[in-house]
């Protein structure tokens, strides 16, 4: 009977330390929707695509959080972009909208130099997200208009 108890204390143990899930509230909504990257004089679409707004405590600037997006066709792997600190004003009335220039984008663990975030555009109302940007490339000088449109999951 005290094996009974002490494998039950165990199991208890273990299941108390197991992280909580993440609760997503008004600041952090996550959308799904549709970005689009005009590459090389074509639209190059995605749907499903998730992202994520974190606000910051005044509610003053917000994090744009792209997840698991190819920038073009032939990209081997999906990757995180991270727009962060663009600066965002409220209505008043439960709309938001924000927009930056000059971002550098974080990804795969670090400032992604190679890119910069140009002309970000955008609005957040009711339950859906739409914005536009270029991506920049600072080695070949080309940009990249991208946009997207997602609501709440």
């Amino acid at each position: 009977m005290k094996r009974f108890f002490t494998i039950f204390a165990l199991v208890w143990a273990l299941a108390a330390c197991e992280k909580a899930p993440t609760i997503i509230t008004n600041d952090s909504p996550e959308y799904t929707g549709t970005m689009v990257v005009a590459y090389e004089g074509e639209d190059f679409e995605q749907t499903g695509i998730k992202v994520l707004g974190e606000f910051d405590e005044s509610k003053t600037t917000i994090d744009i959080k792209l997840q698991k997006v190819k920038f073009v066709p032939a990209m081997p792997i999906r990757i995180d972009v991270t727009i962060m600190d663009v600066p965002v004003v409220s209505d008043g009335e439960g709309s938001w909208t924000f927009e930056a220039d000059g971002l550098t984008p974080w990804a795969m663990g670090g400032p992604y130099e190679t890119y910069r975030v140009d002309d970000l555009r955008g609005t957040i109302s009711g339950d859906s997200i739409e914005f536009s940007l270029g991506f920049f490339n600072t080695k070949k000088q080309e940009n990249y208009p991208t946009s997207y449109s997602g609501s709440l999951r």
